[in-house]
């Protein structure tokens, strides 16, 4: 069997939502599963990229960057309904296959494509051309991949930290930050003497389990947070959208299912989707209250979340215990109060912060927000 249709049996799929499409990304989501393909967690590991929606001019270049990094075998697709996404999927799964196409793809790419530059002032991050996406490529922000570890034979409500045995789990935290300066190599610097790079470091718009177009710039100092604001790059003007998802049962599962995700629970984050999944097709899925259960009595899981995201409702754990409880009481200011959550944080909790406000990027609007120095 060759590549192109080895690569069309095992797909990979990164996914794409453009703000107010989360109902299509489900979609797409739960047909890539059951076609027994998976989501990819990078441009590096994916086959596929697919556009949930009609993504503005600004989201649109983020998208043609993020395709540039895609290695071949590739396809690239754009789906607006739900109901569109089995034909949409069948259309990319022929054109990887297809051998004449895939040779005339790669002889038009660029031998070395634009790496890009890493930001070093404090120039306005706005432009999408100064987004060093290469550099900080989605895997290397800060994504926690718990392995294969199957949390589903796991009973994590009697679960004893003491006999869990860590060394069995893998959970990369993101990618090395440079130190300047230090010591000779027999000797550890003084930690209070190294003087850290200053890096900024872009989170979104295409990243994994990430709100629909939030672009979050960061300014790292080490591996901690010192600055951020945030954004949302909009959809295309006058682009009808899909249903909203969030505010309902269905949309906080789908919330459950991306913190989880990136908690590394991934077995429990499937069945999140699928239940999910089975609320957005009009049924009453009666594993929910079951799952609900295991979750909510998971001391790992509270030991994970606790503390993190701190508002006036509670931490990150208290968020995903409402979202269970069907108790959530939704803000208008999430996206301003990301800046400052995120701040003092490194990459890989910041993430799960900001996937525990369960941020509506839908509304379209754009406020921009910044906290630190």
């Amino acid at each position: 069997m060759d590549l192109n249709r080895l690569a069309a049996r095992r797909t990979a799929v990164l996914a794409v939502e453009v703000p107010g499409w989360s109902r299509t990304r489900c979609a797409l989501e739960e047909h890539v599963r059951d076609r027994g393909w998976r989501l990819a967690g990078s441009p590096a590991d994916a086959d596929l990229l697919v556009v949930c929606g009609r993504p503005g001019a600004r989201l649109t270049a983020a998208v043609d960057h993020v395709w540039s990094q895609l290695p071949g075998p590739r396809a690239r697709a754009e789906v607006t309904t739900a109901a569109d996404v089995p034909a949409t999927l069948d259309r990319a799964a022929a054109e990887l296959a297809d051998g004449a196409a895939q040779r005339r793809d790669a002889a038009d790419r660029p031998a070395d494509p634009d790496p890009g530059t890493t930001a070093t002032g404090d120039g306005d991050m706005g432009d999408m051309d100064d987004m060093d996406m290469d550099d900080h490529d989605m895997d290397d922000s800060g994504d926690m991949d718990m392995g294969d570890m199957d949390h589903g034979d796991m009973d994590h409500g009697d679960m004893d930290h003491g006999d869990m045995d860590h060394g069995d789990m893998d959970m990369p935290m993101p990618a090395g930050i440079g130190l300047a300066g230090g010591g000779d190599d027999d000797q550890l610097p003084d930690p209070d003497a190294l003087d850290l790079d200053v890096l900024h470091v872009p989170l979104g718009p295409v990243l994994p389990h990430w709100p629909a177009g939030l672009l979050l710039h960061t300014t790292l100092q080490g591996e901690l947070v010192v600055s951020a604001r945030a954004e949302v790059l909009l959809p295309a003007e006058d682009a009808p959208p899909d249903a909203p998802v969030h505010g309902t049962p269905a949309g906080r599962w789908d919330a459950v299912a991306t913190l989880l995700a990136l908690a590394g629970w991934d077995d429990a984050a499937t069945r999140a989707a699928r239940v999910r999944d089975a609320l957005l097709a009009g049924g009453q899925p009666p594993e929910a209250e079951r799952l609900a259960r295991r979750i909510t009595r998971s001391r790992l899981l509270r030991w994970s979340l606790s503390g993190l995201g701190r508002l006036p409702e509670g931490d990150a754990h208290d968020r995903l215990r409402h979202w269970l409880e069907g108790t959530e009481q939704r803000r208008s200011t999430e996206l301003t109060a990301v800046a400052e959550l995120v701040t003092g944080l490194d990459l890989a909790t910041a993430r799960l912060v900001v996937a525990s406000l369960d941020l509506d990027t839908a509304d379209r609007v754009t406020v921009p927000a910044e906290a630190g120095s």
